[in-house]
C-alpha cells in the first residue's frame, strides 16, 4: 500500500491555498492548524482519491465548496507494508 506524507513545499502550499480561498485569511491559520489540513489531504490519498483536501462552503470565500490539490512536488509517497 502506498502513503502520502506531506513535505515542507506541500505545507506551503496549504498555506497559500488556505490564505486565497479560506475566508479566515492566512493569519488565521497555526502551523497545527496547517498540519491538521496536510493529515487530511494524507488521508484522501489513501482512500485513492488523490492527495487533496475541501474548504467547505461555509469557509470559502465564495460560498461554494473549494478542493485544493496538492501537486506532486508538495508530497512523498512511500511504501507501506502491511502486516
Amino acid at each position: 500500500m502506498k502513503t502520502a506524507r506531506i513535505n515542507n513545499y506541500g505545507l506551503k502550499q496549504i498555506a497559500h491555498e488556505l490564505a486565497k480561498h479560506h475566508k479566515l485569511g492566512g493569519e488565521h491559520f497555526t502551523p497545527s492548524m496547517i498540519s491538521a489540513w496536510a493529515a487530511e489531504a494524507e488521508q484522501s490519498f489513501m482512500d485513492g482519491n488523490g492527495c487533496q483536501f475541501e474548504i467547505s462552503r461555509f469557509d470559502s470565500v465564495t460560498g461554494r465548496p473549494v478542493v485544493v490539490l496538492i501537486g506532486e512536488e508538495g508530497f512523498d509517497v512511500e511504501e507501506v507494508c502491511e502486516e
